[in-house]
């Protein structure tokens, strides 16, 4: 670049050059306008050649128009045809991309020429292209002969590709032949023919493929082709070769109708060549426990939509239908394996899939309007029952079509009076593709007002009784009841009180340290009193929850602390504000069953229920750690430990530990050590996952991360109790990724 004297020399000595001077000057300027671009010469000694119409610039020369700028040492430039030939140091600047050579010829105008022994740098991806002879073929085409391309910095590169051919085009892509990809001066591998994106927009063509090897599928190979149909809408194509298996072809489709409403749809199709219809097969091709599968054709239909509707109305369609119960357990990884389609869900629609193990799906609809204080729901459900249709047998999931509810927020019934309310209301149309004696198909209207007497007392004390009804009334088919009551329609009402009752006590500390300039320590004791008679149930049919409601008469006892740090922080226009971090949050209760005083020995349980401890630890930056704890007092044993915790570092070091426990289900302990060994460059981790109830582990993994400024490697290994398997991925930034996931 120009020094601070050079551009001095253009400001103030061109005047008097051009009114003093005839011939050969110290610095010259000339403009040259054309229909769209003014071009302006800068040098320390411009003359002109009237037998060839060019202008001969030298010494600092440089050329400006538009947004193109070539310097050099030595140019000639035809005002007639806009060509120009430079020379030594020179340097051309074409919008975000430069080139760099000892000489060029170009055509200002159109952008095009030839490159002798430079380099291109193309910002959008940070492309550098080398060579000996180089060609701008268009504003934004480059080619080369025997050339290299990186996005690696310094002469010798961590990696670049070389090729006798090579061309790009930003915003499309890049071919090379006869390609080599170079680990700095050591060749690693060749391919007759590569093919990139270098794309910085939606843009049709092919994505960087995954291949890789296993048991279970042999060679796999998975190119995704890449659709912009519009602005608004495109598409993938996820074809994915497997050498045991056969060919899946998946199809993924996005639309964005406005900034509330879109959706995406994806299907895969299988012929799997093998259908595990005997022992051998089962062990290697089906997951144990599930029934055998006896057909080849195996795909996966899911789709999401969220639709702003009329007045106010807001609609959202999930749909998820699998053809088998192994499905989504097989096909877990790749670019339309259940974990890419659920993360892809989730970050559009912030709504998940079911799990990959379970076998009764959800499908729903659900229409909502929001008000201020109210809010109604109209949703049909269908849940697929995989089970049921895989071995046709009778198929009793309940299914709700449709149901309208309707629900009032807590609020005042009047402004200047002290009872609060809520309401939570619906009608319920359920359906069973097959039933029973029991399990039956009818509608169910469902009624339920609570209200509310919030009373303070001073400062600390707070008292709320409360007070609800319930009306429920069934019309059901083909239902009879234990009497022989055959009756289509039934009843039921009840009512339920009861009363919260809490003190808060708190004290502010001053520490004025680099922790904290103040905390806050809050006590808050609770009593709280449920209680809801004993209604006689057993004419009711038995749909969900609402269909049997327990009695309760319980007293439960509570005690909250709460430690909070307060600091002040000053912004960049000198503007303080108060800063508050929750440091701490631990929570005690228990509840007492009076019932056990009623019934006595022929009580169903202890009076005593679990003692519960939940906590929430956040006092340092690289300190965290949250748990629940629940222990029975009568038998004198835990009855639930679920505590976990991280401890980091500021270099992004960590240690991770869990420990679950629930009684008759499961005892595990997981732990996760991550190290930075270079800080943002070198990173590994390992993991163990033991069963400490049958003494074996579940899973260990280890892996390593290398993260440079222009590529990047993961390894990562995992070995589980039936199966164990490597995944790599080279990342070459700029350029794409391939490997395994």
């Amino acid at each position: 670049m120009v020094s601070c004297k050079r551009v001095l020399c253009r400001i103030c000595i061109v005047p008097a050059v051009i009114i003093f001077l005839s011939g050969q000057a110290l610095c010259f300027s000339a403009s040259m306008p054309t229909q769209k671009v003014s071009w302006h010469i800068q040098a320390r000694q411009v003359s002109y050649e009237d037998k060839r119409k060019l202008y001969i610039a030298e010494n600092d020369v440089v050329i400006t128009g538009g947004k193109t700028r070539l310097e050099a040492d030595y140019v000639e430039f035809s005002d007639i045809t806009k060509d120009a030939f430079a020379k030594g140091n020179v340097l051309f600047i074409s919008g975000k991309d430069t080139i760099t050579c000892k000489s060029m010829n170009v055509n200002l105008s159109s952008e095009t020429g030839t490159i002798n022994q430079g380099t291109i740098f193309i910002q959008d991806g940070n492309y550098y292209i080398s060579g000996e002879k180089l060609r701008k073929t268009g504003e934004f085409s480059y080619d080369a002969e025997k050339g290299s391309i990186t996005t690696c910095q310094g002469k010798t590169p961590d990696w670049k590709i070389t090729g006798k051919d090579i061309e790009v085009t930003v915003d499309g892509y890049g071919h090379a032949s006869h390609a080599i990809l170079w680990a700095q001066k050591m060749p690693a591998l060749y391919a007759p023919y590569f093919i990139f994106p270098a794309q910085t927009k939606r843009q049709t063509g092919l994505l960087v493929p995954m291949a890789g090897y296993s048991d279970d599928m042999g060679f796999e190979y998975q190119q995704p082709l890449f659709l912009a149909l519009s602005d608004n809408t495109d598409a993938t194509f996820y074809p994915y070769y497997m050498s045991e298996r056969g060919l899946m072809l998946s199809g993924e489709y996005r639309y964005i109708l406005s900034p509330e409403s879109k959706g995406m749809m994806m299907t895969s199709y299988l012929k799997d060549k093998t259908i595990g219809d005997d022992a051998d097969e089962n062990e290697d091709y089906n997951i144990s426990a599930t029934p055998d599968r006896t057909k080849h054709d195996r795909y996966w239909f899911r789709m999401k939509h969220d639709q702003q509707l009329w007045y106010g109305f807001n609609a959202k369609l999930d749909i998820d239908y699998v053809s088998d119960m192994d499905y989504l357990r097989t096909f877990t990884n790749g670019f339309a394996g259940f974990d890419s389609t659920d993360a892809a869900f989730e970050g559009m629609f912030g709504r998940d899939l079911d799990g990959e193990t379970d076998y009764i799906r959800k499908n729903s609809l659900l229409v909502t309007k929001n008000w201020f204080a109210y809010s109604l729901n109209m949703k049909a459900l269908w849940y697929d029952n995989i089970k049921a249709r895989q071995i046709d047998i009778d198929d009793t999931t309940l299914q709700t079509l449709p149901s309208v509810e309707f629900f009032a927020a807590r609020r005042k019934i009047a402004a200047d009076f002290g009872l609060y309310y809520k309401m939570d209301s619906e009608f319920t149309s359920f359906y069973r593709q097959d039933t029973t004696a029991t399990k039956v198909t009818g509608k169910r209207a469902d009624v339920h007002p609570i209200f509310y007497y919030p009373i303070k007392f001073g400062k600390s004390f707070f008292l709320e009784p409360y007070a609800g009804v319930r009306g429920t009334l069934w019309d059901t088919d083909d239902f009879t009841d234990s009497d022989g009551d055959d009756a289509d329609t039934r009843a039921r009402g009840l009512y339920e009180m009861g009363l919260d009752l809490s003190a808060t006590l708190s004290r502010v500390f001053t520490l004025d340290t680099d922790f904290a300039e103040k905390i806050q320590h809050k006590i808050v004791p609770g009593l709280a009193y449920d209680y809801t008679p004993s209604v006689d149930q057993e004419d009711l049919p038995y749909f969900d929850a609402v269909d049997d409601i327990s009695e309760e008469n319980i007293i439960t006892w509570s005690l909250t602390n709460t430690f909070t740090s307060k600091d002040t922080i000053t912004d960049e226009n000198g503007q303080e504000s108060s800063v508050y971090k929750e440091l701490f949050w631990l929570n005690l209760s228990q509840g007492y069953d009076i019932r056990y005083e009623r019934d006595g020995d022929d009580a169903d349980d202890d009076p005593w229920q679990d003692l519960t401890l939940k906590y929430e630890l956040n006092p340092l930056k690289y300190l965290k750690s949250n748990g629940t704890i629940a222990f029975d007092p009568n038998n004198s044993h835990f009855t639930k430990v679920q505590i976990g915790g991280t401890i980091s570092d500021n270099r992004g070091d960590s240690l991770y530990i869990t420990y679950r426990y629930t009684e008759n289900y499961s005892h595990t302990w997981k732990t996760k050590l991550s190290t930075n060994l270079v800080p943002d460059t070198l990173g590994a981790y390992y993991s163990i996952e033991k069963d400490l109830e049958d003494q074996k582990t579940v899973e260990t993994g280890m892996g390593i991360s290398i993260n440079r400024p222009c590529w990047g490697l993961n390894l990562a290994f995992t070995d589980e109790s039936a199966d164990k398997s490597f995944a790599f991925m080279v990342t070459l930034k700029g350029i794409g990724e391939f490997g395994t996931k």
